[in-house]
C-alpha cells in the first residue's frame, strides 16, 4: 500500500502573508504619527493664532489711544481679509511680522511726541533761552529802527518819548512772545508740561534789551 503524502507548507505564501502585514502595520504607524504632528501643528498654529489675535486687539486699542494723546485724527483699522498666502504658517508669519512694525512705529511716534515740535535736540534751558533771546533781537531791532526814524534823531537829540517803549513796552512784548513761542511748539505733546523758564526770560527781555539799548544809545551819541 502506498503511504500518503503529508502536504507540504507553503512557507512562500506564509512569508508574503508576513510581509504584508509588517507593511500594513508600519503604514499604520506613519498615519498614527502624521496624525499625532498634525495634531500638535494644530494646535501650535491655533495658539500662534490665538496669541496675535490678543497682540493685534491690544495694539489696536494702543494705537487709538496713542492718537487721542498725540490728538491725531483716529486710525482706520480695516476689517480682516482672505490672506493671499496659502499657506497658514507662513501667512501667520507675516501678521507677526506686521504686528512688529507696527509696534516699531508706534514706539517711534511715541518718542517722537515726547520731544517738542521746536529744536528737540536741545535741553529745555537752552531751547527755551534761544527762543527768548530771539525775541528780544526783533524787539531790539524795532527798538532801534524806532530810533532811526524819529525826527529828534535826525536832529541829533535822544528822542526821549520812545525810552519808555524801548525800557518796557518792547520788552514786555519780546518776554510774552517768547512765552508763547515755547507754549504752542516748544512743549513735548505727551509727557507732561515742560518749563518755560520765564525767569531766564525775563532776564533777556527786561535786562539784556535795555543794556543792548544803552549801548546803542552811547555809540551814537559819543
Amino acid at each position: 500500500m502506498t503511504d500518503p503524502v503529508t502536504p507540504m507548507p507553503r512557507d512562500g505564501g506564509w512569508a508574503a502573508y508576513t510581509d504584508h502585514a509588517r507593511r500594513l502595520a508600519a503604514l499604520l504607524q506613519n498615519e498614527r504619527s502624521r496624525a499625532e504632528q498634525q495634531a500638535a501643528t494644530s494646535r501650535s498654529g491655533q495658539a500662534a493664532l490665538d496669541q496675535i489675535t490678543h497682540r493685534l486687539a491690544t495694539q489696536r486699542q494702543h494705537l487709538h489711544q496713542l492718537a487721542a494723546t498725540l490728538r491725531l485724527p483716529e486710525p482706520h483699522i480695516g476689517g480682516i481679509a482672505p490672506s493671499p498666502v496659502p499657506d497658514p504658517a507662513e501667512a501667520l508669519r507675516r501678521a507677526v511680522a506686521a504686528a512688529d512694525a507696527a509696534d516699531t512705529a508706534a514706539v517711534h511716534a511715541h518718542r517722537q511726541a515726547a520731544q517738542p515740535p521746536l529744536l528737540p535736540g536741545l535741553t529745555p534751558l537752552a531751547r527755551n533761552a534761544l527762543v527768548y533771546a530771539a525775541a528780544a533781537t526783533l524787539g531790539t531791532l524795532a527798538s532801534l529802527l524806532m530810533f532811526a526814524v524819529s525826527p529828534d534823531a535826525d536832529l541829533g537829540r535822544i528822542p526821549w518819548q520812545l525810552v519808555p517803549w524801548s525800557l518796557c513796552g518792547l520788552p514786555a512784548l519780546a518776554f510774552f512772545a517768547g512765552y508763547l513761542t515755547i507754549s504752542l511748539v516748544g512743549q513735548p505733546r505727551i509727557g507732561g508740561g515742560g518749563t518755560r523758564s520765564a525767569r531766564v526770560g525775563g532776564v533777556i527781555c527786561f535786562v539784556g534789551m535795555p543794556i543792548l539799548w544803552f549801548i546803542f544809545i552811547a555809540a551814537t551819541q559819543g
